[in-house]
């Protein structure tokens, strides 16, 4: 028996429509990203400590080791050996996935420049909202970590680069490419994909207050939304890369007039 030519084609249209990995998969996934985070941020401390330790044997390794948490040098050196490492796990484990590609997957999309100015705004005033509702609650909007980041940094442009280029890049790559793309596609949908991803993107910022916390996790509701309204992951790339940028201007203000 004969197939028609037209239902043929019909079912193999349907084979190949793009699909990436279900829930579970993308989670797994993403739970491996983290646990290299995790590894390579452990032996990177390691390292530094051995290495501080040997340069100055009276050093309070204990006292030293706390402080590496908000230590601006470390924390740009990490983002350094992270940002690739993410990124191409990221790109890997969707270049695995069959039947969709890479720029499908990462929803690496251009979008026009109204787009950009429109979430721009949409940004500057979530920051503004942000920064008051911290100043009601009687928060400081500049955190102690920041400044801490800041004063420890050494060399600001170094820390620059990786707090204002790097973290959006990767971060953005992880969470609101590969991440959000899995969770999209599944039951949860788009709506829960945006949530999802934010609670996972707070998570990561542990460093700061449970105020500042839900603050981020905010901005992520708003990063997720960016991401599934423009169908591009350049447009919270680049609001994040602002967001950090604005931040980074806030601390330099405030020490100033310190």
């Amino acid at each position: 028996m004969e197939i028609p030519i037209e239902q043929a084609n019909s079912e193999n249209l349907t084979v190949e429509k793009p699909t990436p990995w279900g829930f579970w998969a993308t989670i797994g996934f993403s739970c491996v990203i983290g646990v290299v985070f995790l590894f390579v941020s452990i032996i990177l401390s390691i390292g530094i400590i051995v290495a501080v330790k040997i340069l100055k044997p009276q050093l309070d390794l204990m006292k030293f080791a706390q402080s590496l948490d908000s230590n601006g040098l470390f924390l740009a050196v990490v983002s350094f050996v992270i940002a690739p490492l993410v990124i191409g796990l990221s790109v890997l484990f969707a270049k695995i996935r069959k039947n969709i590609t890479i720029k499908e997957y990462l929803s690496l999309n251009r979008t026009g420049w109204k787009q950009f100015a429109k979430w721009f705004l949409i940004l500057l005033l979530f920051s503004a909202c942000s920064d008051a509702l911290t100043s009601v609650l009687g928060k400081p909007i500049v955190s102690d970590f920041m400044v801490s980041a800041y004063k420890t940094a050494y060399f600001p442009p170094l820390l620059w680069l990786a707090f204002i280029i790097l973290a959006p890049l990767y971060e953005e790559i992880l969470f609101r490419g590969f991440m959000f793309k899995g969770i999209e596609s599944s039951r949860v949908g788009p709506i829960g994909a945006v949530i999802i991803t934010s609670l996972a993107w707070s998570a990561l910022h542990i460093q700061y207050d449970f105020v500042i916390i839900v603050s981020i996790f905010a901005g992520g509701l708003l990063l997720g939304w960016a991401r599934l309204k423009t169908n591009s992951i350049f447009v919270p790339i680049v609001m994040h890369a602002l967001q950090n940028l604005l931040a980074t201007i806030a601390v330099i203000i405030y020490l100033k007039q310190i």
